[in-house]
């Protein structure tokens, strides 16, 4: 499987894999800043000459608050990539969303270490780049940035989004029933506007979701999925794909404290839809290969059933957030799932926390730390897919 490998900024050892995201060491504007991401990331993939890890996948963070700020810096992100790393790149998405820390970008990666029984493949498709893991029995995909054009619609650019995901996955002989992991960033997530019939971009990307994935086989369940805000952008998908294999088995974790979310009432859907489409994902999956235990836990909220709960607390809806996730790992669960383990031990190897607002983040933040233990934390200011909804919390981890 693919590790999720996250580098430390700035540490003198760049061994094993106790890695943090790449933040900027230096650079008092946004190209001195990308540049000195990059340079990291060099630094760190090229290891005394040689290469010892294959970055899979890699998601700009960036303050941008406007579509033609976005798109200027994600030109100048894309120009010192091709100048300093060449054209053979991984899945890249450049998303929106501000990191704490008065930053214009941090850089996270999802990455692989090289092994003689590992292929690695830098492809692309349509100017979208991906890869390609080739293992001896299976074969894993990571793809990113998949979005529309400046001038797409949420709906345009949902549709244009997971019709590149079906080319890609068909090209490489899978289906999009194969997702096991998908990050799907909407702008403006929650906002409905407060006209007659407007629409919800998240109700929006919902049911063009639905559509697709109603043309694919999910045996084992939904992937686990994060829906989530960024400032401008439009829609951007991004996802981990795995074959099927005798070496690999998927199972989809439920939280007895919530409603499914593929089940929610209309009571708790936006927008002015027809068919309000659920949202199709589960809270976590359980993702075993060989003898290792991937768990990729799905954007978490402050949710029980499928009410929001302590409106307008920030530190309550945390606090409930991060017990839910602890839930997922019930001793009911583990016995359905076939694991046994000390919730209170679990060590995440990366957290996503998202965040409404910037001046909450120090808050959550403190909590985090004390509840959570995890090797990788990034803290990001972003709208949540419901409009009471302060904070949001995935991550990975194994066993």
């Amino acid at each position: 499987m693919v590790e999720q490998i996250i580098m430390r900024s700035g540490s003198n050892t760049l061994n094993g894999f106790n890695f943090d995201h790449i933040v900027p060491t230096s650079g008092s504007d946004f190209p001195e800043q990308v540049r000195s991401c990059i340079e990291q990331l060099m630094e760190f993939v090229h290891q005394e000459e040689d290469i010892d890890y294959f970055v899979t996948q890699q998601t700009f963070f960036i303050s941008a608050h406007s579509r033609d700020e976005y798109e200027e810096r994600s030109a100048e992100i894309r120009n010192q990539l091709l100048k300093l790393l060449g054209a053979s790149l991984p899945a890249t998405s450049i998303v929106a969303q501000s990191p704490a820390g008065g930053r214009d970008v941090v850089l996270e990666l999802i990455c692989t270490k090289a092994a003689t029984d590992k292929k690695v493949t830098y492809k692309s498709h349509s100017g979208i780049n991906y890869t390609v893991v080739e293992h001896k029995d299976y074969k894993a995909v990571h793809c990113a940035g998949l979005m529309g054009t400046v001038d797409d619609s949420i709906l345009q650019a949902s549709e244009r989004a997971f019709k590149s995901s079906i080319k890609i996955l068909s090209q490489e002989g899978l289906s999009i029933g194969h997702i096991i992991r998908q990050w799907n960033y909407i702008e403006n997530i929650a906002i409905v506007e407060d006209v007659e019939d407007a629409p919800q971009n998240y109700q929006d990307f919902n049911d063009v979701r639905a559509h697709y994935y109603d043309k694919g086989n999910f045996e084992y369940g939904y992937p686990a999925a994060t829906g989530i805000g960024q400032d401008t952008g439009g829609v951007i998908i991004g996802f981990i794909a795995l074959s099927e294999s005798d070496q690999i088995t998927l199972k989809s974790i439920i939280n007895p404290g919530q409603i499914d979310a593929h089940k929610y009432s209309d009571l708790v859907l936006e927008g002015s839809s027809l068919e309000k489409c659920t949202p199709k994902f589960e809270r976590a999956k359980l993702v075993t290969i060989g003898s290792r235990n991937y768990i990729y836990v799905s954007g978490t909220a402050s949710i029980l059933g499928e009410l929001t709960m302590h409106v307008g607390d920030v530190e309550k809806q945390t606090l409930t957030t991060i017990e839910n996730i602890r839930r997922l790992f019930s001793k009911e669960n583990q016995k359905h799932l076939g694991l046994d383990f000390n919730v209170s031990e679990i060590q995440f190897s990366h957290l996503r926390v998202y965040v409404k607002k910037m001046e909450d983040i120090p808050v959550v933040e403190k909590i985090c730390y004390a509840e959570l233990n995890c090797k990788s934390s990034l803290f990001l200011e972003s709208d949540v897919c419901r409009e009471d909804l302060l904070v949001e919390i995935e991550g990975v981890f194994t066993i």
